[in-house]
């Protein structure tokens, strides 16, 4: 299955904490995932460790995916897109 990826830039602690905070407070159950660019590598978007450990591996290669909703992204999330 394809999904519509967001190129993200998550690039410090305070990001990470920014981002995961606005994930996890968008008021829906969608299932968000990151994942590196050829999507060989994905996490739980929702998940603060996760989402450190993520950007520290991949950096500019990082993608949000909402697997419940394709394309579909929280507002705050556009501070963060490529």
């Amino acid at each position: 299955m394809s999904y519509t990826r967001a190129h993200i830039r998550v690039n410090t602690s305070s990001d990470v904490i920014k981002f995961v905070s606005i994930i996890n407070s968008d008021g829906t159950t969608d299932r968000y995932v990151l994942e590196n660019e050829d999507g060989t590598f994905r996490t739980e978007a929702r998940s603060f460790l996760g989402t450190l450990y993520f950007s520290t591996e991949h950096g500019d290669n990082t993608y949000l995916v909402n697997e419940t909703e394709d394309g579909i992204y929280p507002s705050g999330i556009d501070e963060f897109r490529v």
